[in-house]
């Protein structure tokens, strides 16, 4: 019965060792896109999209009568 307990708690061991590792290693963010923009930070983008929802407001009123 020591046996099971002691290969069980070795095993939990090196699982939360590896969890933990794992978890610190997602925590390393580089970078290495610099001055670049993502497209939804491109201004054009959010305009073309305002004036999508505009027209589909407009569509969707001009529907209704």
């Amino acid at each position: 019965m020591k046996k099971l307990n002691a290969t069980f708690t070795k095993g939990l061991m090196a699982f939360m060792l590896l969890f933990i590792n794992t978890i610190s290693y997602a925590q390393i963010d580089i970078d290495i896109d610099l001055g670049k923009q993502e497209w939804y930070e491109d201004p054009k983008v959010w305009i073309g999209v305002a004036v999508f929802l505009v027209i589909l407001v407009i569509i969707a009123r001009v529907g209704k009568k």
